[in-house]
């Protein structure tokens, strides 16, 4: 199941970064007791998958990371998708960027997200999948 939910906080759909879409960062990122934690970089340095420019893998990102905070500590204590988590994807033929969402993220939690990836005032579509869900939204979740 799949909602889809635009925020147009200008109202101006393109805002050229290098030649590729807007000024703003694609990623990884997950919620930690209201902390986001997460990987990301502009869009000149993203990876092309098919259409998308995104950035970094979950897994790698979780396996990899040596936490100096409370929050990484807390997120290393548990498997890398026990927490919820998401993704911030630029398709390029449509000029749209994308935020995947796991389902159990409020408000403020989208709003944290947004400014850790930039928005800018850029128009955002925020999509839940269900390759995004968390211990919360999971029932069929193993430790």
């Amino acid at each position: 199941m799949q909602n889809k939910l635009i925020f147009d906080a200008s109202g101006n759909h393109e805002m050229p970064f290098d030649g590729t879409g807007p000024h703003i960062k694609v990623g990884i990122y997950w919620s930690i007791d209201d902390v986001i934690v997460g990987n990301a970089v502009y869009l000149h340095e993203a990876e092309a998958y098919g259409d998308a420019l995104q950035y970094g893998g979950h897994h790698g990102f979780w396996e990899n990371l040596k936490p100096t905070t409370e929050a990484e500590r807390k997120f290393k204590s548990h498997a890398y998708d026990y927490y919820p988590r998401g993704r911030m994807v630029f398709f390029r033929k449509r000029q749209t960027v994308r935020l995947y969402v796991d389902r159990c993220m409020d408000n403020d939690i989208l709003n944290a997200a947004l400014d850790f990836f930039e928005h800018q005032e850029t128009q955002i579509e925020i999509e839940t999948d269900d390759h995004y869900r968390c211990v919360g939204c999971n029932r069929h979740y193993l430790e």
